[in-house]
């Protein structure tokens, strides 16, 4: 069974403008919505399979000028609406993404059913949760064959969020989206193996899909490739190559890996022992609000590592990882007498 330092040493489950006045009557034409999604749509939609795009790659601002053009062409064009929702979602604009996706999520859109699923389970931007339609969207969108509906689902399944928890049966939609090659559905899934959760416990299988995500460039699933290189179950154990792999997820976005090289150094594992670099790493991580991050800073204050010791902010940087889930933190607080 692969063991981590931490219950939280792996990044967790993926557990990613109001309408304008439209002018009526004038038909859209086919190539403006067409060009619409050919800068925005998902490469996880039917038709789109090989020309769809990962929205960081996207240019975002001539997409949306375009998408909007086409929906003031045809207010009808819910495809459009679908794919300028997306981009409103990526900012984090969800209530200008909600306007658009209720009609094309009516429409049958498997997008916008599924962002529109996500935002409503949630309660994204501040929306009222509704957890019944957000099931209702996203198995609308998986039993069309959309992959990241499917991984949703899975995410609801794992946590029990608007269903019954079922292990098993979030592992089956991680597959089904894992199949169509959807990285953070694979490391999803390589988690439920690395743990033997809902699937036989298959620490190899869970390397496996660890590195399939990470060779997409999917910043969890490079974290967990480290922590696999790093404590050697699923393949031979590598610190130079978990190093390599805990920078490439750093330099990706992943907090938790950079949590994860700060604690490398803090031990001198795979590289010299740095307290320096410890702390410039941590601080990184506890600074985004990553609970694991928080936990090791709390640690360093604890011990007097890289900083002064001062238990104080030791143990108000450990009620921030409690706070956030970490369990170490919880136990930290318990032995010095601080548990609420």
């Amino acid at each position: 069974m692969i063991t981590t330092p931490s219950p939280t040493h792996r990044a967790r489950r993926v557990f990613a403008a109001a309408l304008l006045c439209l002018v009526p009557a004038i038909p859209a034409l086919a190539d403006e919505v067409d060009e619409c999604g050919a800068l925005v749509a998902s490469p996880y939609e039917a038709g789109h399979r090989d020309t769809g795009v990962d929205l960081a790659d996207a240019r975002l601002a001539e997409a949306e000028e375009v998408c909007n053009d086409a929906i003031s062409a045809n207010p009808d064009a819910t495809d459009a609406m679908a794919w300028l929702a997306r981009i409103h979602y990526y900012y984090g604009e969800y209530e200008e993404a909600q306007a658009l996706l209720e009609p094309a999520a009516e429409a049958g859109n498997a997008l916008a059913q599924q962002l529109l699923g996500d935002i409503l389970i949630d309660g994204l931007g501040g929306i009222e949760v509704d957890e019944a339609r957000a099931i209702e969207l996203l198995k609308a969108s998986a039993t069309a064959g959309f992959a990241p509906a499917q991984n949703s689902l899975g995410v609801s399944y794992e946590r029990g969020q608007g269903v019954p928890e079922d292990k098993a049966r979030a592992a089956k939609f991680y597959a089904a989206a894992s199949k169509q090659g959807l990285p953070v559905a694979e490391v999803n899934l390589g988690m439920l193996y690395a743990d033997g959760l809902g699937v036989p416990e298959n620490d190899e299988r869970a390397t496996q899909l660890f590195m399939s995500a990470a060779e997409k460039g999917d910043a969890g699933g490079m974290n967990s490739l480290a922590v696999s290189y790093e404590i050697g179950e699923g393949i031979d154990m590598d610190l130079d190559l978990a190093m390599e792999w805990y920078r490439k997820a750093a330099a990706a976005g992943s907090s938790m890996a950079q949590a994860n090289i700060g604690n490398l150094y803090a031990q001198g594992l795979g590289v010299e022992q740095d307290d320096s670099q410890a702390l410039k790493w941590i601080s990184k991580s506890a600074s985004s609000g990553n609970a694991y991050g928080q936990f090791l800073l709390g640690d360093l204050y604890e011990n007097g590592q890289g900083v002064t010791v001062d238990l104080d902010r030791a143990i108000e940087i450990y009620r921030e990882a409690a706070a956030g889930g970490n369990t170490k933190a919880e136990d930290a607080l318990i032995r010095l007498g601080e548990a609420e």
